[in-house]
């Protein structure tokens, strides 16, 4: 993200922002905590997600590589609005909040490229609304798996899918046994590995 910049202002991100590396299923913050700093994931997958009426939290979305999350620092919200956890294995850089107010005063070019990443999740956050309402179950896993099993393989549970695709385990359960019968997938244990995406392509096409 930060190779747009010039040579100052990359050296001050580089002291504002410092690596973080987390296990999967470690929460960095929680809904209601202090907005102590921002986010940006250099690799692995965090989910966002919000409390509600009912037991299971609701998905907000899930950031993976050059995403930003925590922007409640950046935009002067003194809580968190929801939760962010690991989903897998992540490596991050944090940028505690003074550091990272005093590098967007100091350098305003930095604002840019954090509204241009935010962009791009709320973008991703549109797209899912629109899959949700108009595509089905099955056709929401088989373009979610195309889009995250680029080099074949998901490293995801069945109930980190279903929470991707707003659906129960058990149903994404079900479809994944069925695609693994007929040969587009084959499964293991916290693994999903796309075997024909040219069939799993077709799963996923709107009707």
């Amino acid at each position: 993200m930060f190779q747009e910049l010039g040579l100052e202002a990359r050296q001050a991100a580089a002291r504002a922002f410092q690596p973080l590396r987390v296990r999967r299923g470690a929460v960095l913050y929680r809904e209601g905590e202090a907005a102590d700093g921002l986010y940006l994931v250099r690799e692995g997958l965090v989910w966002l997600e919000r409390s509600g009426p009912g037991e299971e939290a609701a998905t907000l979305g899930v950031v993976g590589p050059g995403g930003l999350l925590g922007e409640e620092a950046l935009v002067g919200e003194r809580r968190r609005t929801g939760g962010a956890t690991a989903l897998t294995y992540a490596e991050l850089l944090f940028a505690p909040k003074e550091p990272l107010l005093a590098l967007v005063a100091s350098f305003p070019e930095t604002q840019a490229l954090f509204l241009k990443a935010l962009y791009a999740r709320l973008k991703a956050a549109e797209e899912r609304l629109w899959e949700v309402r108009h595509l089905s179950v099955a056709q929401r896993l088989a373009r979610l798996l195309l889009d995250l099993g680029a080099g074949g393989e998901v490293g995801l549970s069945h109930q980190d899918l279903a929470r991707m695709v707003g659906a129960t385990r058990e149903t994404v359960t079900k479809l994944l046994g069925e695609w693994a019968l007929q040969g587009v997938v084959d499964l293991g244990y916290r693994r999903v590995e796309v075997r024909d995406p040219k069939a799993l392509a077709r799963l996923s096409e709107a009707l």
